[in-house]
């Protein structure tokens, strides 16, 4: 089998797999609505809280987008701000292809425009997004508690706790290990291999910590532009929300042949909040908590694009460069 018939069966597999999944999602959303009026859904629509919703998504992916920036400057990838911000923008519609490699082979080819050499920016965009899960993965772990689903032994076990959050960090480690020993066997005259500072790693998982903070709040605005009589906000209500919120995003990501993490993100958001709305709403949490994920993904969604649409109708002018900047300042 050639090599171009084997990636056409792969993304073919992928597709079906998506597929698969999104219909199975649909059809468990579908049973917890089964036999429930809408009209006796405790609902509203307050726009003047999803607009915001969605700027806080937009707001949060800026930290993720920030730090992808300052990797590229560390491997000397000499890109402006604004051309660099742009990119990872656009590049998000890339996620929406089964498989999630669209995202890195975007950012290659909208870079190479500007002079930037495709290796490293293929590797900073996967230690990117590798760094702000990592920072999911802990955050949900922390405040799982919130959502009543793992045993406080399990919690707050530190050395978990600490295996998630290096789990970026390993990789710089063996990365540099790698580069090294790669190093010696092709000569001081070959480019040097993307290897990002173990420094800089760590100040990526603040990065994704603060994204993530601004989803909490993201969230927390979408269910008060649809529930009216949800609890005011509290440090209870925003552990759930963080929880709820980094979790989802963590299993949309991790379910890598789902576009966008449909379907994935959307039950995991539904399991989370569930529990939270019985006490309130009994009968009628599951399908509460449904709408919610929907609204979340759409609000979402149309924030995503609008602003994609607009950055790619904005073409910056070439070459568009900035001073190199050694990695010693990193």
């Amino acid at each position: 089998m050639s090599s171009g018939t084997r990636k056409k069966w792969v993304l073919a597999v992928e597709v079906a797999l998506a597929v698969i999944i999104v219909l199975a999602v649909g059809w468990h959303f579908r049973n917890l609505l089964k036999g429930i009026d809408p009209a006796q859904l405790p609902l509203r629509f307050r726009v003047e809280l999803l607009v915001p919703a969605g700027l806080l998504y937009l707001l949060a992916h800026l930290c993720w987008a920030t730090f992808w920036v300052r990797l590229l400057h560390f491997e000397g990838v000499r890109v402006s701000w604004s051309v660099g911000l742009r990119t990872y923008y656009i590049s998000q519609f890339g996620k929406y292809v089964p498989g999630k490699v669209l995202v890195p082979l975007m950012r290659m080819g909208m870079l190479r425009k500007h002079g930037a050499h495709p290796v490293p920016v293929g590797v900073t965009a996967v230690y990117e997004t590798l760094t702000s899960m990592a920072a999911g993965a802990l955050l949900g772990v922390l405040f799982l508690p919130a959502l009543g689903v793992l045993p406080p032994e399990v919690s707050q076990n530190a050395a978990l706790l600490f295996a998630v959050a290096a789990l970026p960090l390993g990789l710089g480690v063996l990365n540099k290990l790698a580069a090294r020993i790669a190093a010696k066997k092709r000569g001081p005259d070959a480019r040097p291999l993307p290897a990002p500072s173990i420094l800089l790693l760590a100040q990526g998982l603040l990065h994704g910590a603060c994204g993530y903070c601004l989803l909490a709040l993201s969230l927390g605005l979408t269910v008060r532009a649809l529930i009216p009589d949800v609890p005011e906000w509290s440090p209870e209500s925003y552990s759930v929300d963080m929880a709820a919120v980094a979790l989802s995003y963590v299993a949309g990501f991790v379910i890598a042949v789902a576009p966008g993490g449909l379907g994935a993100r959307e039950i995991a958001m539904q399991l989370a909040l569930t529990p939270q709305l019985t006490p309130a709403f009994g009968a009628q949490a599951a399908a509460l908590a449904v709408v919610i994920a929907l609204s979340l993904r759409l609000t979402w969604t149309v924030a995503e694009v609008a602003v994609g649409l607009i950055l790619f109708a904005r073409k910056p002018a070439l070459p568009t460069l900035v001073p190199a900047v050694e990695k010693a300042d990193a």
